[in-house]
């Protein structure tokens, strides 16, 4: 909590309840969740908080590089916690988004032609097939 509330003062956000109920319920959830998801987890805690509340907080957490955002196709954005240098496997079936760490992907090369008319802030890599679940859902179809 120290990290969250040394982010807040540097970019001068107010801590409110709302906004350390929606961090909190994000830190525990390790699935990449939509502002949604979120939503339904803090609601209990915070009866008066709204969907939109929830969206403005985590676009505004994004914004000042306290989580990250992962795009997926159809499903909106979702929102990731971890701010360690990491890569995703993403399932095309049911969306799932997993957390991986590998070294040498950490240390990938952009390529010269890239590099001279933009400047690169960060790398991941984001691995796409089928997750073990629906794998084996289509084994028993």
């Amino acid at each position: 909590m120290e990290k969250f509330y040394c982010q807040c003062k540097k970019h001068k956000l107010r801590v409110t309840p709302q906004r350390v109920a929606i961090y909190q319920a994000l830190r525990q959830d390790r699935t990449h969740p939509t502002a949604d998801a979120v939503y339904q987890n803090v609601k209990a805690e915070c009866s008066n908080i709204s969907l939109d509340t929830v969206n403005r907080t985590l676009i505004k957490f994004a914004e000042i590089g306290f989580i990250d955002t992962v795009a997926c196709s159809g499903q909106g954005k979702k929102y990731d916690p971890n701010n360690k240098l990491h890569h995703h496997l993403k399932c095309i079936k049911c969306g799932k988004i997993i957390d991986f760490y590998n070294k040498k992907y950490d240390k990938l090369n952009v390529p010269e032609n890239i590099e001279e008319g933009f400047t690169v802030i960060s790398k991941k890599v984001v691995l796409t097939g089928i997750c073990k679940k629906c794998l084996s859902k289509k084994d028993k179809k």
